[in-house]
């Protein structure tokens, strides 16, 4: 792995978070660091909900959905936060189906100290922490 690459690599999964265009294993996908900020916001949005998406994020619904129809700019922290989330979300969307990412987020997590993993994003955890939960163990 390069120096200069920057974010956090997940190697079972072939993903990097925030700023690698690696996406599942054998994937390329250059959405995660390439593709504009509302769009992740408003792809979030649709697939997970807006009050969920933006709890997850530690944004307001009114600023999630500023931010995925253009009419605001996130600040640095906030657009890492969404990239990171689509990250898992649409690993998980593609890995297990539209709802699995939900549902994944919401429910309490046994590796997570019985806390969902949003909440835990939303609170502050390094989303790192959390990703691995989403790991299979093998």
């Amino acid at each position: 792995m390069p120096s200069e690459a920057r974010g956090t690599y997940l190697a079972e999964q072939g993903m990097r978070l925030l700023d690698d265009q690696t996406f599942g294993p054998g994937h390329s996908g250059p959405e995660i660091a390439a593709e504009r900020v509302d769009r992740l916001a408003e792809w979030l949005e649709m697939t997970l909900g807006t009050r969920l998406t933006a709890f997850a994020a530690g944004l307001s619904t009114r600023e999630l959905v500023q931010i995925a129809h253009r009419d605001a700019n996130p600040d640095a922290e906030v657009e890492r936060r969404l990239r990171n989330l689509y990250a898992v979300a649409s690993l998980l969307a593609a890995r297990d189906g539209a709802g699995s990412a939900y549902a994944w987020l919401t429910e309490p997590n046994e590796d997570l100290g019985g806390r969902s993993p949003a909440r835990l994003l939303h609170d502050g955890r390094p989303p790192e922490s959390v990703w691995f939960a989403a790991t299979p163990a093998f």
